[in-house]
């Protein structure tokens, strides 16, 4: 008897809506004088007592971030397994910021359709995805409560970009004392070693509370050398663009083979000298980085709460990549030269790194601010009722250094100053002083900023609308006013096309308000039935400059959603959730201008048709594909993505110990933003015996340059199932617990434009169909152990899909990290570990036949076993 009236309590707790964190006392517990307290779950606005609703909700708490053993947020996140292919880990050699930046990628679709939140409120997203990803290393770990899941769409609940689903990360917000601890991780790599430093203090009083947290993080560059195995036989981080300058002429190649000996990091490669970029470049940067948030709480009368929150970013990363390869304009030497050493006119492949490499430093400085009114209306059945204020900035400039400028050097090798080829027979110290002074001449530091900003108010109420003892309903309803400017801009140099080394081009300079409105129902029937409904409308105004004007544009969006959750018993629970998701196009991918690529592709019309593959296997070599100089571009005209969300399973609690969860998800995308590939614009080309988009040099034929820009032109279909599964057990000896989840998907279908038929990744090379974690601990008075498996499944080649013949199969990949604890009697603890105990390597993505071997870095763990230590102080 006393279960059912919890069991009914529960249920009317779930639909009394509540925005104030107090208790209640459920009427039909009164007699038990029972109270339950009431919270806000990732998936809903209402409040209540059950974390498992209709939708499927993931919890990491604190204590699972530390069993983890992973070093940052971004690092635990990456290794849950709805992240299904893998998140970006900052690395070297990426404009726009990336290099120091990292997100998650919820079921594969992308960053950008993942909802990021702060305890409950959007992170400002980075510049590199124009506002559109949050960067997860910015959360200091020593502040995080807990992180949840949502694993659906929910745009009837947050809008745009919660098409995959939402990451929720819960802040602490009560703290009395004061607490220090220290973390270190040494990897067997060179290189990587990480060190973060936390103070937390906080104090409560009667009326309210407040927290502060400083955390320092710092982290050493590992290089790409220590990773990929130079002498491997495999190894081929080699390139035609050398310091020892190679040129290509109707006789084939020429070069210096003398100097070639007598540099740095260059290797005769028979008929040309080529460069080891591989043993310069940092694969991940140095990164410092403070952060600093507070949470505080004051209460002016029992019906009125002040809450706010402050926070503050600032990061420093130093990336390298390889000497700068003069290709954006590549430089001739024509037959009349006096320097020319065959007398017949040369494209030339050379790179700066004579005057060192191209270093850059990325700062990215991001502050937040809240504030808000919560209050309690005493009418009717009561009525909640908050009203906030955010204010959110990320700022990011770049420094690029030892670019090249292109006209200067191909200024200065026409003035037949300079003997490139050492036709005259210098000294390499000469020869080298030589060069150094030309690309002294035509070195260029390249400057990248960006800002996002955005102003948001809102406010929201709800209530319990009925109640007759059988059914219940409850309400809330809520809008939102955000005002969002993006600015981003590279040196008009940069920007020009006229400097290799670099990204520039693609400026934004744009601003978009938004207004929403929406409206959530819980409604709790019979039998133990409850059914979610929500709908959102969404209106978004922007206006950005494309270079030549200022273009404006509006588009809306509604996005329904119902969920329908049974218990057939205090045990079980069964569920169900729909719902329309959208994703509104982000600013770059909008007004963004020009900016240059250089894609991979197969000349097919020269190499193939007009019978020239003889003449140059290099830019004919169908496994290595040429790069070509590729335009893109945003698209004013660009409307809104849509999709479809569905999920269903249950959640059975087997025993008290015992417990399992099994979903279903399906997830459907239309109108997807994607920029017309290379390899389309190609087929057109042959296709129609021309195309507009393909510019040909007139005098080789070869391709010269492409253009391509956004379009509402892809469809997506991914579906799969998540199991989930805890045990606890109690014994003489301790208590024991084992957590595990695994994800499964069973299809990722992509037609990446129109007209072009389906592709299923699924199953392919990184695209793992498995994958998933289990977590072993166990726990006696002051120690504890525990022992962390992650897998990732094992994936065809795709050769035959991709129609290549180099991709390797790639087998299923197991790593173990271990740790123990002890708890000592001056309030403190210590924590050893070691990550990847068995130092399992990152399987390679090619079978070592071409010009690259690297291992996913997104998927797998590079930097070998690591050893961390954690020290913990509280008073």
């Amino acid at each position: 008897m006393l279960n059912n009236k919890i069991s009914k309590a529960v249920r009317l707790a779930i639909a009394f809506s509540a925005v104030s964190t107090a208790a209640f006392s459920a009427s039909s517990m009164a007699a038990e004088k029972e109270k339950v307290e009431r919270i806000e779950v990732t998936g809903s606005r209402i409040k209540q007592v059950d974390m498992e609703t209709s939708s499927p909700v993931t919890v990491i708490t604190a204590a699972d971030l530390q069993l983890s053993g992973e070093a940052s947020v971004a690092d635990v996140l990456n290794n849950t397994s709805v992240n299904s292919f893998g998140s970006w880990r900052g690395m070297s050699g990426y404009g726009n910021g990336a290099a120091a930046t990292s997100n998650i990628n919820m079921r594969g679709l992308g960053a950008e359709y993942t909802l990021v939140l702060l305890d409950g409120r959007r992170m400002p997203g980075t510049s590199s995805s124009s506002g559109a990803a949050a960067d997860t290393s910015r959360i200091p770990m020593a502040i995080v409560e807990r992180i949840e899941i949502l694993r659906e769409g929910a745009s009837a609940v947050y809008g745009s970009d919660a098409v995959a689903g939402v990451i929720n990360i819960i802040t602490k917000k009560d703290f009395n004392g004061l607490s220090f601890s220290y973390d270190t991780e040494l990897p067997s790599a060179e290189g990587g070693d990480t060190n973060r430093f936390n103070v937390s203090t906080g104090y409560s009083g009667e009326k309210g509370n407040i927290t502060l947290t400083y955390e320092y993080y710092d982290a050493e560059s590992v290089y790409d050398r220590d990773i990929w195995k130079l002498n491997d036989e495999t190894y081929a981080d080699y390139s035609s663009f050398s310091s020892v300058p190679n040129g290509n002429g109707a006789s084939g190649w020429v070069t210096s083979p003398t100097m070639c000996a007598e540099s740095n990091n260059t290797v005769d490669g028979g008929t040309r000298c080529l460069y080891n970029y591989g043993a310069v470049t940092k694969l991940f940067g140095d990164t410092t980085q403070n952060s600093m948030l507070s949470n505080f709480n004051y209460e002016f009368t029992d019906n009125l709460k002040f809450r706010g929150r402050a926070s503050a970013s600032l990061s420093e990363t130093d990336s390298r990549y390889a000497g700068t390869p003069v290709s954006t304009n590549q430089p001739t030497m024509l037959a009349d030269n006096p320097l020319n050493p065959v007398g017949e006119d040369l494209t030339l492949y050379m790179r700066s790194a004579n005057i060192g490499e191209r270093d850059t430093r990325t700062e990215i400085n991001s502050i937040d601010f809240l504030g808000g009114l919560v209050g309690f209306v005493d009418v009717a059945n009561g009525i909640d009722w908050e009203f906030n204020v955010q204010h959110s900035r990320s700022t990011t400039n770049s420094f690029n250094t030892n670019l090249i400028n292109d006209d200067v050097v191909q200024k200065l090798i026409d003035s037949g100053e300079y003997d490139i080829f050492n036709t005259s027979g210098m000294s390499f110290a000469n020869w080298d002083s030589s060069m150094k002074d030309l690309y002294g001449q035509a070195a260029h530091t390249g400057v990248y900023q960006a800002r996002f900003t955005s102003t948001q108010f809102d406010t929201v109420a709800s209530t319990l609308l009925f109640d007759n003892g059988d059914v219940s309903i409850a309400g809330v309803v809520g809008a939102e006013f955000e005002q969002v400017e993006f600015e981003q801009m590279s040196d008009p140099q940069s920007a020009s096309g006229r400097v290799s080394g670099g990204s520039g081009g693609d400026d934004v300079n744009a601003e978009r308000d938004r207004t929403s409105v929406y409206s959530e129902l819980q409604v709790n029937l019979p039998y133990n039935v409850d059914i979610k409904a929500a709908v959102r409308y969404d209106k978004y105004e922007q206006e950005g400059d494309v270079g030549s004007q200022f273009v404006s544009g509006t588009f809306d969006n509604v996005a329904p959603q119902i969920g329908v959750a049974w218990r057939p018993s205090d045990a079980l629970l069964v569920r169900a959730s729909w719902g329309e998701s959208f994703r509104a196009p982000n600013m770059g991918e909008m007004f963004s201008s020009q900016a240059l690529s250089f894609e991979k592709a197969y000349d097919t019309i020269w190499c193939d048709t007009q019978g020239n593959a003889g003449s140059d296997a290099i830019y004919c070599n169908p496994n290595a594909s040429q790069q070509h100089k590729t335009w893109f571009g945003g698209n004013p005209d660009l409307e809104p993505e849509e999709g479809e969300s569905f999920t269903t399973g249950f959640v059975w609690n087997v025993t008290d110990d015992l417990s399992v969860e099994l979903s279903y998800y399906n997830i459907k995308l239309e109108n997807r933003i994607a920029a017309v590939s290379v390899e389309r614009l190609l087929k057109d080309e042959q296709d129609n015996g021309s195309n507009p988009a393909v510019v040909r040099d007139p005098n080789t034929g070869r391709i010269d340059v492409m253009y391509s820009f956004d379009q509402n032109m892809a469809s997506l279909e991914t579906s799969g199932f998540d199991f989930k599964t805890a045990y606890m057990f109690e014994s003489s000896i301790g208590n024991f617990a084992l957590k595990g989840e695994l994800s499964y998907v069973s299809d990722f279908e992509e037609v990446t434009e129109e007209g072009a038929d389906a592709f299923d990744y699924a199953g392919l090379q990184e695209y793992p169909e498995l994958r998933g974690n289990v977590t072993f601990d166990w726990t006696n008075d002051a120690f504890g152990a525990a022992w962390t498996t992650y897998y990732i499944g094992d994936q065809d080649s795709g050769n035959e899909e991709y129609g290549v013949t180099y991709l390797a199969d790639i087998p299923s990949y197991i790593k173990h990290n271990i740790q123990v604890s002890y708890n000592h009697e001056w309030n403190g603890k210590f924590v050893l570990g070691v990550n990847n105990v068995f130092d399992k390597e990152a399987p390679q993505l090619n079978d070592g036949t071409r010009g690259y071997r690297d291992a996913s870095t997104s998927l797998y763990d590079v930097l070998g076993r690591a050893v961390f230590l954690k020290v913990e102080q509280n008073f």
